[in-house]
């Protein structure tokens, strides 16, 4: 045996005594704890969560796991079904049949030699067997070209599926992008709340020094004390905020439970949006939008659905053939016969023309006709509201673009204010009130301007999201 002879040598294990049985126990031992260990890492790789997220982590897991999206593509595979369905209706369908029947029938009366009925004397009992095998076909030769179109149709409404895949795709990375950016605005907005928590201290510190040689008073330092504890609260609801957000953000990447993470990344730069060709862009997207190519596919499967149902008023023409053997005899003789001897042919054409069903017929083209029109509208409508939302976010985007020069301006002026102030405060030319005013405008400031750089993130998002890809000049 190579387990013991090869690897161990000739002599293990023991093979009586206790060293034998102590070697079994700890093997046995050494098994369980290996097979919990194993398990034990298995679960912990299957519950493992990301601790830090990336945006393109973000978007494969969201790919693999958002529900929405996964519902689209088991739809947009299920549609493949319907062509082969359509193409099998173009082609013969073969069916055999393989059938064996016996029966008894007992009679006790009977006719005479002028047809009236007698009664027997003794009754007489039948009993007869057969069997059979049938191998027919049937092929629709010509049905106004009605099974043509709906495999067109079929085919068309795959693509109506692929391009919704696309859409839902484009939807889904658009908004785990913006559920992104705003965890990073969170972030950063807890870094700038730990930033002014750290001003508030400093002035309370030094509002203190100045009250103990007298430069200021009492009334001044339970202000500042009552500005820290502020600060305090307004850092706490930044904290619970970025908890709200991860717990979203998790939610569509679907991750359950995944609360506790740190998003990597940045913001998008921010770029002067004046050079976007607006027609240029309309352009574009009318030709490469999801939503637009799945309008058209439909628009398309309506088409040929519409044209299949005018071919209702056009004659079917169909054949058949079939081929058989049987077998008959009295008794029960003829049962489980698998090589009968009586054989037949038949074959035939058969020609239907619809002369009237009630107007069922004229209902149908008249319904499909009106899906016709409604998808062709459908296709208008997707083509003018795409053409306006591309031209209404560039517009967001210029807005977004001015409103951060001006947060960040803003905020670079009231920085520089704020320092000033602060050495006049240290000099006592402004009093405990003057300061804090200037404090919370720098606050203010610092928030508007990453604010505005989240309106930024959210309108480029959206213009992107329309556009099919990214946007620069």
């Amino acid at each position: 045996m190579r387990f013991r002879g090869e690897v161990f040598g000739p002599h293990w294990p023991p093979e009586s005594g206790w060293r034998s049985r102590c070697w079994r126990i700890g093997a046995v031992a050494a098994g369980v704890c290996l097979g919990s260990v194993l398990n034990a890492s298995a679960v912990s790789a299957q519950r493992e969560e990301p601790t830090r997220l990336t945006l393109d982590d973000a978007l494969a897991l969201a790919q693999r796991n958002n529900p929405a999206y996964r519902r689209v593509i088991a739809q947009a595979d299920a549609s493949g079904a319907n062509v082969t369905a359509s193409f099998g209706a173009m082609l013969p369908n073969l069916s055999a049949n393989l059938g064996f029947n016996g029966s008894s029938r007992t009679v006790f009366t009977g006719t005479d030699d002028f047809g009236r009925s007698v009664e027997l004397d003794q009754a007489s009992t039948f009993k007869s067997s057969s069997s059979s095998q049938n191998l027919s076909s049937n092929i629709t030769l010509f049905d106004g070209f009605s099974n043509l179109n709906n495999l067109r149709g079929a085919r068309a409404g795959v693509s109506a599926a692929d391009a919704g895949v696309d859409a839902e795709s484009a939807r889904l990375e658009a908004e785990i992008k913006r559920r992104f950016y705003q965890v990073l605005r969170s972030q950063q907005l807890i870094a700038i709340e730990q930033d002014l928590l750290d001003v508030r201290q400093r002035d309370l510190d030094a509002t203190d020094r100045l009250f103990r040689v007298a430069a200021r008073t009492q009334v001044d330092v339970l202000g500042a004390q009552v500005e820290v504890s502020r600060q305090e609260q307004a850092l706490d609801a930044a904290r619970g905020s970025a908890l709200t957000n991860q717990l979203l953000l998790s939610e569509w990447i679907g991750l359950e439970g995944s609360d506790q993470f740190e998003a990597v990344g940045t913001l998008p730069d921010v770029f002067d949006p004046s050079d976007l060709d607006a027609d240029a862009l309309v352009s574009r997207v009318l030709g490469n939008n999801p939503r637009i190519r799945q309008a058209m596919a439909q628009a398309s499967q309506a088409s040929f659905s519409a044209t299949a149902a005018h071919g209702s008023r056009w004659p079917t023409i169909s054949a058949n053939a079939g081929f058989g053997r049987s077998l008959q005899d009295q008794g029960y003789g003829g049962l489980f016969k698998f090589n009968p001897r009586d054989r037949g042919f038949n074959f035939g054409v058969n020609v239907s023309l619809p002369v009237f069903n009630r107007f069922q017929t004229n209902q149908a083209i008249a319904q499909a006709d009106a899906n016709r029109d409604a998808a062709g509208e459908d296709l208008r409508a997707a083509r003018l509201e795409v053409a306006t939302l591309v031209r209404s976010n560039i517009i967001d985007v210029q807005n977004s673009y001015r409103s951060v020069l001006l947060a960040d301006r803003s905020a670079e002026l009231t920085r520089q204010r704020l320092s000033m102030a602060r050495e006049e405060y240290q000099l006592g030319s402004i009093d405990y009130t003057q300061l804090q005013s200037v404090v919370t405008q720098s606050a203010a400031a610092e928030r508007d301007a990453l604010s505005a750089r989240g309106r930024w993130a959210t309108s480029l998002v959206a213009l992107e999201e329309i556009v099919g890809m990214p946007v620069r000049p």
